[in-house]
């Protein structure tokens, strides 16, 4: 845990310390070597910056330290997963929804990835699992409105205000529960509050 938190002290530049890319890498990377389930840290943290690598939306300074390596970024998310760290799940079922990382798209494994994120109540991934039941997956998952319905809700409780905003739009159009305008603008209330924008604009329009 030290190693991390050193890590991203340099990475950052935090608490007064002035930025080093390069040490704040080799102690993420001396803190992955050590990873397990207390500590799955510093596989997640490198696993992003390759992925911000590969993208290109990562800071300057990064970019110019780290080569983007969609494999490597993978397999430090995967490593992170088999940790039982819900975020690298959330992150395995988006790589395997929308073919990241040179990844295919597969919707049985993104299933599978959020499935077990929302078992641990990851509320990324319950949002997550509420888009495939809106949609289903054909042979995979049937479609449910109800599903999706539950799924959102669940996320929107623990506060995650993409969830609420979504609850306050299956409530205005009646997506799995009755048709509720006092529902819906209860939940936009809620995302709007976290200054969520789309929530900020239905308001101003119901």
């Amino acid at each position: 845990a030290a190693m991390y938190k050193l890590g991203i002290i340099n990475l950052r530049g935090m608490n007064g310390e002035t930025q080093n890319v390069v040490e704040g890498i080799q102690w993420l990377k001396r803190a992955a070597s050590l990873a397990d389930k207390e500590n799955p840290h510093a596989l997640h943290e490198l696993g992003l910056l390759y992925e911000g690598a590969v993208n290109g939306n990562c800071d300057p300074a990064i970019s110019n330290v780290l080569r983007g390596d969609p494999k490597l970024s993978f397999d430090y998310f995967a490593a992170a997963a088999k940790l039982d760290y819900s975020p690298a799940h959330f992150k395995l079922g988006s790589i395997y929804e929308y073919g990241l990382l040179g990844c295919p798209i597969d919707a049985r494994l993104s299933l599978a990835w959020y499935s077990r994120g929302a078992q641990k109540r990851d509320p990324d991934c319950e949002l997550a699992l509420s888009g495939w039941y809106l949609t289903g997956a054909e042979g995979i998952l049937q479609q449910s409105d109800k599903e999706a319905y539950l799924w959102a809700r669940k996320a929107a409780e623990k506060g995650l205000s993409k969830a609420e905003y979504a609850m306050g739009y299956f409530s205005e159009v009646g997506i799995g529960a009755k048709e509720s305008l006092d529902e819906a603008r209860r939940w936009y209330y809620k995302a709007a509050s976290q200054n969520h924008s789309k929530a900020i604009e239905k308001l101003q329009e119901l």
